[in-house]
């Protein structure tokens, strides 16, 4: 690496009458700027202070994740189950179960949705307080919410 050349530079100023007559022009209207913008007070409807509340109680993350994208029934109802059995037995609160919306399942529907809920409805009881479509945030009517006992 070599080094750079330094070049000296020669600034020179020059006074203009004009340039003067302009910066008086400037300060002297000056005075007529307030000091400070007043501020805009937006007045909170109802609505926004309930969005506030509810956005401070947001859902916190599940404790455990299973995603079935790609799987068939049968592989989705044992991970179904080793997943229901395992997350009650380490004592989580609670799961998330990702099926998918079924855009690719054709006329037939989400079929992972159906068979998984299905599964849950008859064997989750000793296992499960609650299950219910997932907040939009963790998948929404493609996932299934887990709140166990």
């Amino acid at each position: 690496m070599g080094k750079k050349g330094s070049t000296s530079s020669s600034l020179s100023f020059e006074e203009s009458d004009q340039h003067d007559s302009l910066m008086e022009q400037i300060f002297d209207g000056i005075s007529d700027v307030p000091d400070k913008e007043p501020g805009l007070e937006i007045p909170l409807s109802k609505s926004s202070s309930k969005k506030k509340q509810s956005s401070s109680k947001t859902v916190p993350r599940p404790d455990q994740e299973l995603d079935l994208h790609g799987k068939t029934r049968e592989e989705a109802i044992m991970m179904v189950q080793n997943f229901v059995m395992t997350c009650h037995a380490n004592q989580f609160r609670t799961g998330l179960i990702i099926t998918g919306k079924g855009r690719n399942s054709g006329n037939q529907g989400p079929v992972l949705k159906k068979e998984v809920t299905h599964w849950l409805e008859r064997n989750g009881k000793p296992y499960l307080r609650d299950f219910h479509e997932a907040p939009p945030r963790f998948g929404g009517s493609g996932a299934i919410w887990l709140d166990f006992i």
